[in-house]
């Protein structure tokens, strides 16, 4: 009588899960680099946002100037660590700007400089991100 040797199909399978898990591995990590830095992204774009948005406060005042409105901008990134690498105001010289002009506040950050793995989605290279916001400037009389 011929004695057949069956294979433990558990311990087959161990190896084959193992084989598996190595090949979707990487899958899901960049899947899951990919939600990390797209809410960074978010995040910052929030906080570019937020930060145009009190510069647009104090440039609406009388008598601001780009220095005072540039330093609200600089304090409010600095919260999160962060600071801008480029900015426009429109008009270009806030103190001159006369009652009820519209000022516009952009506040500029590449993408390079907040990203948390730098150069793991190449595609995102160059990309500026931005805040704006756009206030009447207010007076007297």
């Amino acid at each position: 009588m011929n004695a057949m040797r069956r294979q433990n199909p558990i311990r087959n399978e161990r190896g084959a899960a193992t084989l598996e898990f190595a090949m979707v591995l990487p899958i899901l990590l960049a899947f899951l680099f990919g939600i990390i830095e797209f809410g960074r992204i978010m995040t910052v774009s929030n906080l570019l946002t937020s930060s145009a948005r009190e510069g647009a406060r104090v440039a609406a005042l009388p008598g601001a100037t780009n220095a005072v409105v540039l330093a609200k901008i600089s304090e409010e990134l600095a919260h999160a660590g962060l600071s801008y690498d480029d900015f426009e105001f429109d008009p270009v010289d806030l103190s001159t700007a006369a009652r009820d002009t519209p000022i516009t506040i952009r506040v500029i950050i590449n993408y390079e400089s907040i990203a948390w793995v730098p150069g793991f989605f190449p595609g995102l290279n160059g990309i500026q991100l931005e805040g704006v916001t756009v206030m009447r400037k207010e007076g007297f009389g």
